[in-house]
């Protein structure tokens, strides 16, 4: 794992994710899932192309059983699954496995719109 990638747990969501001022990227993934193994080298190419622009963490949720209860809560249901937050809401998510080139420009619009998604009643901007 990059150094600008941290891997997190539920007992440090709150501090890590919901509890920080800047965007904060979180994978939801399993280390077991063929998907997230794919997918772990898009994840480790947004960090470095989007470093200073957001915080970067991943949270298993296959083999923890605190993890996976906060992801169930979340709504997560499918990994990998991403969640971009800002000042502890969620401004978008894409779910599954996708190319770096689909990545990069959806996390950086949910990153660009930051400000006019946490609004109230703003909908969620989902992608999957």
């Amino acid at each position: 794992m990059l150094p600008n990638i941290c891997e997190i747990t539920a007992g440090s969501f709150d501090k890590e994710v919901l509890h920080v001022e800047e965007p904060v990227v979180v994978e939801f993934f399993g280390q077991s899932c063929p998907h997230c193994i794919k997918f772990s080298p898009v994840y480790e190419q947004l960090a470095e192309s989007l470093e200073g622009e957001a915080r970067f963490v991943k949270i298993d949720v296959i083999r923890n059983k605190a993890n996976r209860t906060l992801a169930h809560s979340r709504g997560v249901r499918t990994v990998p699954t991403l969640e971009v937050f800002y000042q502890g809401r969620v401004i978008g998510s894409m779910v599954g496995y996708h190319e770096i080139k689909k990545v990069v420009p959806t996390v950086k619009e949910f990153l660009s719109k930051k400000e006019e998604n946490i609004g109230p009643g703003t909908p969620l901007k989902h992608l999957t």
